[in-house]
């Protein structure tokens, strides 16, 4: 039995697709035909492929079976702010887990972790990263704020790593109608 997708698993609402335009929707479908009439001509002319589909894309990040384990395609950067521990990365970043279980920054080098109480980290902000114009994906590049006990830290990561994040933390949804979840 496989475990749930992380983007079906998390809280936060996803951001919406963007809808394609005419020209977009024809490209894609003249793609896909050539991509068919190549794959026929190749099966009668006795080339076809040898059944590898791994460039059909890859498969979205799963919830880990073990509580304590991270989903891997899922790090946030650490690239900034005030916590004692951000001073003895030298020139790599830390990064930031999150599982069930627990949430804690990986030091670089052999500094170890730092473990986190995500029951008092909060989110103040989360934006589109530098350079980003959007849309929102769950592929999304964006910063966020947080704030807790000793540590205030500015964090990179796609939307669905924040997401998930926020999701284990149980952060209100930034992007759920109503009064602002995100800067109180």
């Amino acid at each position: 039995m496989t475990t749930p997708r992380v983007q079906d698993a998390i809280s936060w609402r996803r951001p919406r697709r963007q809808r394609r335009g005419v020209r977009e929707s024809a490209g894609a479908a003249t793609g896909l035909v050539r991509a068919a009439v190549d794959l026929a001509l190749s099966i009668a002319n006795g080339n076809a492929p040898a059944g590898d589909v791994s460039s059909l894309g890859d498969e979205p990040p799963r919830v880990p079976r073990d509580p304590a384990e991270p989903v891997a395609e899922l790090p946030c950067v650490v690239t900034g702010g005030t916590a004692d521990w951000l001073r003895h990365g030298g020139g790599e970043r830390p990064t930031l887990w999150a599982a069930r279980e627990r949430t804690w920054v990986a030091l670089p080098g052999d500094a170890g972790d730092v473990e986190l109480d995500r029951t008092t980290l909060r989110l103040r902000s989360l934006t589109l990263a530098p350079g980003e114009d959007g849309p929102w994906t769950l592929d999304t590049p964006c910063t966020a704020t947080l704030a807790g006990p000793g540590a205030d830290l500015v964090v990179e990561g796609s939307w669905l790593a924040i997401a998930w994040l926020g999701h284990l933390a149980a952060w209100p949804d930034p992007g759920a109608p109503g009064p602002p979840a995100v800067g109180r």
